[in-house]
C-alpha cells in the first residue's frame, strides 16, 4: 500500500486483507451503466490515481438492463467488481443477500462529516445502524420543453399548472394548447385532427421513476408505505383512476404521445423518449436530470431547451427523489484500496469535478450551484430541479425493499396494455390488480 494511502489513515486494522505487496499495482474495478457520467468519473478517478500511483482502476460500464443480472451472477459465485453502483430498487436486496460492506466504522474512522449530504440521501442508504455508501448525487423529476416550439405558438410553460382525474385541471388545458396536428390546429379546436398528430403535448412514459409514480404520489396512491415494506399498495381507486387519466391523456384526449411510440409496454427502455423530443414529435418530456446530457447531445441546436416543474396534483406537487452510491464488494481481494476509492468519490473534491462538469447534482448540498452554473453556461436552466429538491415538490423516494427490482419489470410488463392502447376504468382496474399481485409475490420470494 502507497505510503500516500497510509498517510491518510484509509487503512483500518482488523480483517482488511490486501493480497498486493507495497511495490505492487493494485487493480481496481469499478462498475456503473450511464456512459455520459463515465466519462466524468473518469476524470475523478484521473486525479485519485495521481495521489495514489500503486492503485490503478478500471471502469466497466454496463447496459443497466443487464446491471443488476450481471452484477448478482457475479457476487453470488464470490467475485464480482470491486466498487459498483446501486440503485434503490436493488439496494435492500443486495443488502439482505450481503453484497455491500457496511461502511459505518469506516466513516466514523474517516471523520466523514455526513451533515454536508442532503439528509434523505444518508438516511436512504442506511438500515439497523449500517450505512452501505456515502451519498454522490440526487436527481429530480422535471418537464424538459422545447422553448422555441413554446414560443412559436405564443405559449408559455406554467410554473404552478394543476391537474385532477376527474377533468385534467390547467395541465389538460395547456396540454391541448401545445398539441397540434400537422395542419397546425391544436387539440382545443373542433377541426383538429387526432389521426394526423404533428406534435403531442408530451409523454408520460410506463415507468416509476419518471413516470406514473409522480402522479400517483400527487393523488395520494403509494407504491410502497415505507422502505423495507412487505407489500406494495397501489390496489386503491386514487391508483386507479390517476392511471387512467394517463391512459386517456394518450388515447381520449390525444396530447400525449401514444405509449405504442415509445417501445414495448410503453417503457422508452431504448431512449424512445428522448428520440421524440430530440426530433420535436413531443414538445414536452417529463424525465430526470440525468436526461440533461443525452438530451442536450441529440437536440444540438435545432432548438432551445427549457424545464418547468411538474403540475400539482390533488395532493400538491410530488417527485421522486433518488441518489446513487458506490457499493463496497465485501469480497474484494483489495479491500482496502477500494475503501480509498469509496472515500474519494462521495467526497466534495470528487463531487466538484462530477459538478463543474455538469455530469450529476453533487450529493454535498453546498455544491449544487456548480450543476446549475454548467448547464447555464450551455443555455439551459435546470433550476427547476433544485427548487423540487428543496421544497417546491414534497418527495418520495424511489420504492426500497426486497424484490422491488423484479416487482417494477412485471409491473411495466402487467401495465403494458394500458399505455399500449385506449380501455376503461374497469380494464385499467382489471390489469393493475394483476400488477399488485405480481409485485407482492416478487416481494415475498425475494424475503421482504
Amino acid at each position: 500500500m502507497a505510503a500516500s494511502a497510509l498517510a491518510g489513515g484509509l487503512l483500518m486494522a482488523g480483517g482488511l486483507a490486501e493480497n498486493a505487496s507495497a511495490s505492487s499495482v493494485i487493480h481496481l474495478t469499478y462498475a456503473l451503466w450511464d456512459p455520459h457520467e463515465e466519462i466524468g468519473y473518469k476524470q475523478s478517478i484521473a486525479v485519485f490515481e495521481k495521489s495514489h500511483p500503486n492503485i490503478q482502476v478500471s471502469v466497466d460500464q454496463i447496459a443497466y438492463s443487464a446491471y443488476q443480472t450481471k452484477l448478482q451472477e457475479e457476487f453470488a459465485s464470490g467475485g464480482g467488481p470491486d466498487l459498483f453502483w446501486v440503485n434503490t430498487p436493488f439496494l435492500s436486496t443486495w443488502i439482505k443477500d450481503g453484497y455491500l460492506l457496511n461502511l459505518a466504522p469506516y466513516i466514523k474512522k474517516w471523520g466523514v462529516n455526513l451533515s454536508i449530504y442532503y439528509p434523505s440521501l444518508v438516511a436512504l442508504h442506511s438500515y439497523k445502524g449500517a450505512i452501505y455508501g456515502i451519498p454522490k448525487d440526487w436527481d429530480t423529476i422535471a418537464v424538459y420543453y422545447n422553448e422555441t416550439y413554446m414560443q412559436k405558438h405564443h405559449l408559455t410553460v406554467p410554473n404552478n399548472w394543476t391537474w385532477n382525474p376527474t377533468n385534467g385541471g390547467t395541465f389538460l388545458k395547456f396540454l391541448e394548447l401545445a398539441t397540434t396536428d400537422k395542419n397546425g390546429v391544436n387539440a382545443t379546436s373542433p377541426k383538429f385532427n387526432p389521426n394526423d398528430v404533428a406534435t403531442y403535448a408530451i409523454d408520460f412514459a410506463n415507468t416509476a421513476q419518471t413516470g406514473f409514480e409522480n402522479f400517483w404520489q400527487m393523488d395520494g396512491c403509494h407504491i410502497i408505505p415505507a422502505a423495507w415494506a412487505s407489500s406494495v399498495t397501489f390496489d386503491s381507486p386514487a391508483c386507479y383512476q390517476t392511471t387512467q387519466f394517463i391512459r386517456d391523456l394518450m388515447y381520449k384526449w390525444h396530447v400525449a404521445v401514444p405509449g405504442s411510440e415509445l417501445g414495448p409496454n410503453g417503457t422508452a427502455p431504448s431512449g424512445q423518449d428522448q428520440d421524440l423530443f430530440a426530433d420535436g414529435k413531443i414538445a414536452m418530456m417529463i424525465a430526470g436530470d440525468w436526461y440533461t446530457n443525452p438530451v442536450y447531445e441529440l437536440v444540438g441546436k435545432k432548438f432551445k431547451i427549457g424545464v418547468a416543474m411538474l403540475p400539482i396534483g390533488p395532493d400538491g406537487r410530488w417527485s421522486v427523489f433518488n441518489g446513487l452510491i458506490d457499493g463496497v464488494n465485501p469480497h474484494s481481494p483489495n479491500l482496502s484500496a477500494a475503501l480509498e476509492l469509496e472515500r474519494w468519490l462521495g467526497s466534495p473534491a470528487s463531487q466538484k469535478i462530477m459538478g463543474e462538469g455538469g455530469y450529476i447534482w453533487p450529493a454535498v448540498k453546498s455544491l449544487d450551484p456548480l450543476f446549475m452554473k454548467y448547464w447555464a453556461s450551455k443555455g439551459i436552466n435546470v433550476q427547476p430541479f433544485l427548487a423540487e429538491a428543496q421544497g417546491a415538490a414534497k418527495l418520495v423516494n424511489w420504492p426500497n425493499t426486497p424484490g422491488m427490482a423484479q416487482a417494477l419489470t412485471d409491473m411495466a410488463s402487467d401495465m403494458g396494455p394500458i399505455w399500449l392502447g385506449p380501455g376503461s376504468l374497469a380494464n385499467t382496474t382489471s390489469l393493475m390488480k394483476a400488477a399488485f399481485a405480481a409485485a407482492n409475490h416478487d416481494l415475498a420470494a425475494a424475503g421482504a
